[in-house]
């Protein structure tokens, strides 16, 4: 089976926006069995639009139009499909819903079997039309699952994957990668590419179930991530049976004042180390009392570096008081992007020292 993808809009032509779809869809679809023949970005008129569409349904099975569809009677969209329509040999099925917004998609048929969709142009309204109408363009299609990937870029991932991963799709997800994968070779994906394949659907989740299965109790101690552990944990509902609290020790004073970090260590090896990351995991866990605790402390950027600590250093620690890890990373994103790798790398190497100790709650 052979598709097509569409998409329409001035804002991505004229540079006022980036597309947000190709990937995702691409990928979905080549999980599914489906040859992604051709991508086209164009402009909206709806002229350009019927003779495009027209053109690829002699080559295609699937077409998929993102773009120009909305609530006005009229949308570019609407006017491309009545043109198409008018013609012999195209007929119209249901509107596809829209879990997510108001405007519906369009299901259009050519009688000799190509199957043409518009969805709009907003990625999220986009993304979840389509995850609802993926299984059903290629039928004879294998089930697939969704295996979470940290850890690993999606080279690595395909590299790793070797002759089965032509079989997969790759969508990167907030620094991980969700990878598509039909479910007869789940079990080889997650074996070739342990410990990087997450338990759950991602990697909060992931940890989140090894806290709540196994009785344990969080808090997490962040000076670089400003917060941004305690939030993604506190994202799931339920967090609050095993997260209880964080301290964001941005400066010094609030490392030695409240998580009791001695002042010789951070004059002696500096705020960005191993022994202020382990004594401010010492001290959140002595503050609440958790079971285990996560510490941060790094420099994000744009500046605050040295050469030997440069933008995007971080020192993580993880686990018990008096049994835990601490490890540095160096990462290259920018302010956003390193403190979101912060975080979750904090996150993953929790779930590492869980599996690792095999720790259980009493």
């Amino acid at each position: 089976m052979k598709a097509s993808l569409v998409i329409t809009g001035s804002e991505i032509l004229t540079g006022m926006r980036s597309d947000a779809l190709i990937q995702p869809f691409a990928s979905l679809m080549t999980s599914r069995g489906i040859t992604m023949g051709e991508v086209r970005i164009q402009g909206d008129g709806p002229e350009l639009l019927a003779r495009t569409v027209a053109e690829l349904a002699r080559e295609n099975d699937v077409i998929v139009v993102t773009g120009g569809l909305g609530l006005t009677p009229d949308d570019t969209t609407r006017l491309a499909v009545s043109e198409l329509t008018a013609r012999n040999g195209v007929r119209l099925f249901p509107e596809i819903e829209n879990p997510v917004g108001s405007a519906k998609g369009i299901d259009l048929r050519f009688d000799h079997g190509v199957r043409v969709v518009f969805l709009p142009g907003v990625p999220r309204e986009a993304h979840a039309m389509f995850r609802s109408l993926i299984d059903g363009l290629n039928a004879g299609a294998p089930a697939t699952k969704e295996v979470a990937v940290f850890g690993l870029r999606e080279t690595e991932i395909a590299r790793r994957l070797g002759a089965l991963a032509p079989r997969c799709g790759y969508l990167p997800r907030e620094m991980e990668v969700a990878v598509i994968v039909p479910v007869e070779i789940e079990d080889d994906v997650r074996r070739i590419l342990a410990p990087f394949a997450l338990e759950k659907e991602d990697l909060n989740a992931s940890v989140a179930d090894l806290l709540k299965t196994r009785g344990l109790s969080l808090a997490t101690a962040e000076s670089c991530t400003g917060g941004l552990i305690a939030h993604l944990v506190t994202q799931l509902p339920g967090s609050s049976e095993y997260f209880l609290g964080s301290v964001v020790s941005y400066s010094n004073g609030v490392k030695t004042g409240l998580l009791k970090v001695p002042e010789e260590v951070i004059s002696r090896h500096g705020a960005v180390s191993r022994e202020t990351a382990v004594s401010m995991l010492k001290g959140i866990i002595d503050l609440t009392g958790a079971d285990l605790g996560i510490a941060t402390t790094g420099i994000a950027g744009p500046s605050g570096g040295s050469p030997g600590k440069p933008i995007g250093t971080v020192w993580i620690a993880a686990g018990q008081r008096d049994d835990l890890v601490a490890k540095d990373f160096r990462f290259g994103f920018d302010r956003q992007g390193n403190k979101m790798i912060f975080a979750k790398t904090a996150l993953f190497l929790l779930r590492t020292y869980i599996h690792d100790t095999d720790i259980r709650g009493h």
